[in-house]
């Protein structure tokens, strides 16, 4: 009877520990998403700002593929573009659990895109240098995509131009014009030079 009572005792405890165990995960899929913090977001802007002035630095690659400067392309891919991959992955790393999979992955493929695009300058194959080259760029968008909206640069306003001050209506109306401005008296010299002036009379 002892044993019995034992049993039961230790059956009820598994009991409970698997209802606390199932509880707490069914409590872990209804948690609430999670958020950027603003240091978090202050470090994805920094990196993102990197990105940016690479991807802004893409149609001068795009040029010299489109040359079939083959030298030149090579030399940006490993110059300019050289740490592109160490950015994306520093970008990947601080993202939502959730984004980080598909960040990775697109990361990976831009890499892929640019080795196949070295490799086709190598060998001098216009057809899939151009192929490469669009598929980069795509891919590249696509990670640029992921960044949160909060650490997106935000795109600077357009200077105005400067124009010239223009003359109001009130100030050309109340403008004197030739009309009003009254000569100056000038004095006519009648009497020739040289000739004698009648004397006055008393």
């Amino acid at each position: 009877m002892v044993k019995i009572r034992s049993i039961m005792s230790a059956a009820l405890a598994l009991l409970m520990v698997l209802v606390i165990a199932v509880g707490q995960v069914e409590a872990a899929k209804v948690k609430k998403p999670l958020t950027y913090a603003p240091e978090q977001l202050e470090q994805i802007q920094g990196y993102a700002t990197e990105l940016q002035a690479m991807r802004d630095r893409l149609p001068e690659l795009g040029a010299l593929v489109q040359q079939q400067d083959w030298t030149f392309t090579r030399n940006f891919i490993h110059g300019p573009l050289g740490e592109l991959r160490v950015k994306m992955q520093n970008v990947s790393r601080v993202l939502l659990p959730d984004a980080q999979p598909g960040a990775r992955k697109l990361a990976k493929e831009v890499f892929n895109d640019l080795t196949a695009l070295d490799l086709a300058a190598q060998t001098s194959k216009v057809a899939v240098a151009q192929r490469e080259y669009g598929a980069a760029v795509k891919d590249f968008d696509s990670f640029l995509a992921m960044v949160p909206e909060a650490a997106r640069l935000k795109p600077k306003p357009p200077e105005p131009i400067a124009e010239e001050p223009k003359t109001s209506f009130l100030k050309e109306l109340l403008a004197p014009t030739e009309s009003d401005v009254e000569p100056e008296d000038t004095v006519l010299e009648l009497t020739p030079q040289g000739a004698e002036s009648e004397p006055e009379a008393e």
